[in-house]
């Protein structure tokens, strides 16, 4: 009953919260920026993230003040606690960004900084866990160090993969519902939670970004969410399997991290600067393909759930098994990536669709 009352709050709030920041927004003038990148041509509110961090936050505040503190559970609320600041700090750089355009380097410097002090509350990546020979690799100094480029990183990616309606906020949702369910299953409930409270301000805010979106989520947002699914899988118990989930994690996030590899690879090639904006990403393949928005979501939104399934696989199936899958899906994602870039290049196109 707690998920259910936590899901419905964070959802409620953002509902309601976002058509309201939507209407101020567009008094105020506030639209979405249109570039390179962006695939709209109207004047859309850029402020959703404002309704998802309301939700999200309302509802992380009430889990963590009606949750039962154990006295041997002091790590774990202090790690949480300084990942919800942190989570706020991400927002607060995010929202900053979309009233007034920052600098990439100070943007940079303060999310290290946030990141840094996520781990230095104890929230990183200390083993790699195999299902084969040497079955576990312990990180030692370069866990916290991964775990530092791996904050920033996935919400970087997030960030930048947000091209499209519907497109990122379904990730996250995707996401989300699979980290509540693998801590769910393992016992992990205090995570869990946190993850229902993100689960239900995304689905409150899809209600109007999805296609045709009359509100996109802002940098606010997207840092907001990339944060949120870089950070959870690193808030279960010391010494859980959560805890070590690194492969799992990836797995997760696979889609944002192949597409931002392919945009590094791609601008270095170019000789650009990495925050050069283009129309190279999966969706914009996926576009010139034919295919129409809710066609693409279909797909993208297909491809991160069966990702999610081999993960939550693993909590019922033989270790390597559920390894092995999740392999395959690497295997699988990658290579839809390699064709798309192909028939990019050969500027091939299936059908006609409206967008």
């Amino acid at each position: 009953m707690t998920y259910v009352i936590i899901m419905a709050l964070s959802f409620f709030i953002a509902v309601v919260v976002v058509p309201m920041v939507g209407r101020r927004a567009r008094a105020a003038g506030i639209f979405d920026r249109i570039g390179e990148r962006k695939i709209h041509t109207g004047q859309i509110p850029r402020l959703g993230g404002v309704g998802i961090a309301g939700g999200f936050f309302v509802a992380a505040l009430v889990v963590f003040a009606v949750m039962p503190i154990r006295n041997d559970a002091l790590d774990v609320d202090l790690r949480l606690w300084v990942a919800l600041i942190a989570a706020g700090g991400y927002w607060i750089l995010g929202l900053v960004d979309d009233f007034r355009p920052l600098k990439a380097r100070l943007k940079f410097i303060v999310q290290f900084a946030l990141a840094i002090a996520v781990v230095a509350a104890g929230s990183y990546f200390r083993v790699i866990e195999f299902p084969i020979k040497p079955y576990s690799v312990d990180l030692g100094w370069v866990g916290p160090a991964l775990t530092v480029f791996w904050i920033v990183g996935i919400t970087n990616a997030f960030n930048l993969i947000d091209g499209m309606d519907g497109f990122a906020g379904g990730m996250a949702l995707i996401g989300a519902v699979v980290w509540t369910l693998l801590f769910f299953k393992e016992g992990q409930y205090l995570p869990a939670l946190v993850a229902v409270a993100m689960a239900g301000s995304v689905f409150g805010f899809l209600f109007y970004n999805f296609p045709p979106a009359s509100i996109f989520m802002g940098d606010s947002g997207s840092l907001l969410l990339g944060y949120l699914l870089a950070v959870l899988p690193l808030l279960g118990s010391q010494g859980s399997m959560t805890d070590a989930g690194l492969i799992p994690a990836i797995t997760i996030c696979f889609i944002p991290i192949l597409d931002t590899f392919a945009a590094i690879l791609r601008r270095w090639k170019q000789g650009v600067s990495f925050f050069t904006p283009d129309r190279y990403h999966v969706h914009h393949k996926l576009l010139n393909l034919g295919f129409s928005t809710r066609q693409i979501l279909a797909i993208i939104y297909s491809l991160c759930a069966a990702l999610g399934a081999t993960v939550l696989a693993s909590v019922y199936l033989n270790p390597r098994v559920s390894f092995i899958l999740m392999m395959i899906g690497w295997a699988v994602c990658g290579a839809i990536f390699i064709a798309l870039h192909y028939l990019k290049e050969n500027k091939v196109r299936f059908f006609d669709s409206e967008r």
